[in-house]
């Protein structure tokens, strides 16, 4: 993992000097240069992320938790990390308002997608009332 981070940091400082270089003279050709370099950024973390996945999914089958109830939890991480990304990469660009807009959709979406697990707590409350 140590290795994976050295790369992934050399990478975005060696993209982020030439993302500046380029600026000067095409500022759209640094946003597509910033944006390919996050994409690949985020495939290399992807590839990071499986172990802690299979551990989460692990626990969360020996916690007895449904796979229905624990999805909504991934689902929110990934659309988060999402949003993150994009609202930065809108940020970038000089759009500062999207960026807001998308920084407001995914909490929202999330909330959407977390609705089952809201359901389940409001069902086990009024299991106990």
């Amino acid at each position: 993992m140590m290795n994976t981070a050295m790369k992934l940091s050399v990478f975005a400082v060696a993209a982020a000097l030439l993302t500046v270089l380029v600026k000067k003279q095409s500022p759209e050709l640094a946003l597509v240069l910033s944006l390919c370099a996050c994409t690949l950024g985020a495939a290399v973390l992807l590839q990071a992320l499986r172990p802690l996945l299979s551990l989460a999914n692990s626990l969360a089958a020996k916690a007895g938790l449904e796979p229905e109830l624990a999805e909504p939890l991934w689902k929110c991480l990934g659309m988060g990390l999402l949003t993150e990304i994009s609202a930065g990469l809108c940020a970038d660009a000089g759009q500062t308002a999207l960026a807001k807009v998308v920084e407001l959709g995914g909490g929202i979406l999330c909330l959407c997608v977390s609705l089952p697990l809201l359901q389940a707590v409001l069902a086990l409350i009024e299991g106990l009332l």
